[in-house]
């Protein structure tokens, strides 16, 4: 293929635009409610930000208590997400470098566990964890998290420990390395695109999960996105407040993002070249 061929051509840099646009838009029109006065919100025709105001930030924030929802959003999605690797790095390690017993049954097994509706595991969680006197806990919410997200990570570092060679463990081996120290001094290393890509999308689950946080958490221990919906009022939905919490919610997902954006190229791109 020719230089000339490989530039973008004048369809690309047309259709690239308004896809951007497309994408941003109801972004930004929410960014921009987020700083509307209620008569602004619902004024007719619709205007970009007349006045701005973080009347609706500090009413959601502090008068509503939405601080604390955000801590524990926060305490959650981190919790689960180092769980998550743990287990799952070492379990995809071992399907890769070992012959684990039934390893193919075993494999599929995990995987099965994704392919129910959440619901058919919530109610025995519940159950299970008010047993073990987890519920309305960090904890707990933790837990399931990290458990309905394990198979995301076992499959994913599985491959990633594929695409490195066990020479260098080997060689490593002949140097004097346990296997723990091969393990964590020259695949783990190796491995830290794609772990970092994992980390991302088991973050982003978990910051984003519903279902789980309001089956196993009240009160004070309750996320921000089991909140937000109680925003919706019988008296009418406090947009304003609506879309500050929206926009709140998605700042550390960008901050993590453009953060580790360098590793999450290199983790997305795992494999696909071989030289």
């Amino acid at each position: 293929m020719s230089r000339g061929s490989r530039r973008p051509s004048l369809l690309f840099w047309l259709v690239l635009p308004f896809m951007a646009f497309v994408t941003l838009l109801p972004y930004a029109w929410t960014f921009a409610t987020s700083f509307k006065r209620r008569s602004d919100i619902l004024s007719t025709p619709p205007t970009w930000i007349k006045d701005p105001s973080w009347f609706n930030y500090e009413s959601m924030l502090f008068t509503r208590g939405f601080d604390l929802y955000l801590l524990n959003s926060v305490i959650i999605g981190v919790s689960s997400t180092l769980l998550a690797l743990t287990v799952g790095t070492l379990a995809g390690y071992a399907f890769s470098r070992y012959k684990v017993p039934a390893g193919n049954h075993l494999f599929f097994y995990i995987l099965a566990t994704r392919l129910g509706p959440p619901i058919a595991y919530a109610l025995p969680m519940y159950f299970l964890f008010s047993e073990l006197g987890l519920l309305n806990t960090h904890l707990g919410v933790s837990i399931a998290h990290a458990a309905f997200n394990l198979v995301l990570v076992v499959w994913m570092m599985k491959t990633f420990f594929d695409e490195i060679p066990v020479e260098l463990e080997e060689a490593a081996s002949i140097d004097g390395c346990t296997a723990a120290q091969a393990f964590w001094r020259i695949s783990l290393p190796l491995a830290l695109p794609g772990l970092v890509t994992v980390a991302m999308f088991v973050f982003i689950f978990s910051w984003n999960e519903m279902l789980f946080a309001l089956m196993l958490s009240a009160g004070d221990s309750n996320t921000l996105p089991v909140m937000i919906p109680s925003l919706i009022q019988h008296t009418g939905t406090l947009r304003g407040e609506v879309a500050a919490a929206a926009i709140v919610q998605t700042i550390p997902v960008i901050v993590f993002t453009f953060v580790a954006q360098r590793h999450l190229l290199r983790g997305l791109t795992f494999g696909a070249v071989k030289g």
